[in-house]
C-alpha cells in the first residue's frame, strides 16, 4: 500500500479505515514533538480529533451515508464544519474538533511512516445506540 491508501474494516458495527500516512517532527518552546498533519487527505476528507488525538474520518465521498447528508445540508445552510463537529461531539458527550494543534514549523526531513486507524464518522445511529 502506498502512503494515503486505505484499508477498510468493520469493527463492532463501526467501519474503520487504516490509513498509511507520515508523521513529522515539529518544534515549539517546550521542545520537539511528533504529529500527523494528514497532508495526503483530499478536500473531501476531514479528520476529527477527540481530546487532541485523531480518531474519526469524515469522508464526503460517502454521499449516501445519513450523517454525511445531514452535514452537507448544514453546510449548504451556512454552518461551518468545525461548528457542526463541535456541536455533534457535545451532543454525544465527546470533545471533538477538526482543528489540529499544529501551528508550528515542521522540521525538514523528519517524516516517519505511520499507520493510523480512524473510524468513519458517517452514521449517528451507532453513537446514539451506544449512548443509550
Amino acid at each position: 500500500m502506498e502512503t494515503g491508501e486505505y484499508r477498510r474494516l468493520i469493527n463492532n458495527a463501526m467501519e474503520t479505515v487504516k490509513l498509511k500516512t507520515e508523521s513529522y517532527l515539529f518544534e515549539n518552546s517546550e521542545g520537539q514533538f511528533r504529529a500527523i498533519p494528514f497532508y495526503e487527505l483530499s478536500i473531501d476528507e476531514w479528520v476529527v480529533f477527540e481530546k487532541g488525538m485523531p480518531k474519526y474520518l469524515i469522508d464526503f465521498n460517502r454521499r449516501q451515508m445519513p450523517l454525511i447528508q445531514d452535514i452537507k445540508t448544514k453546510l449548504q445552510n451556512g454552518e461551518n464544519l468545525e461548528e457542526i463537529v463541535l456541536n455533534l461531539g457535545k451532543f454525544l458527550g465527546k470533545e471533538w474538533t477538526t482543528q489540529q494543534n499544529i501551528d508550528l514549523q515542521e522540521i525538514p526531513n523528519s517524516e516517519k511512516p505511520e499507520e493510523i486507524e480512524l473510524i468513519f464518522l458517517d452514521n449517528i445511529d451507532i453513537w446514539e445506540q451506544k449512548k443509550s
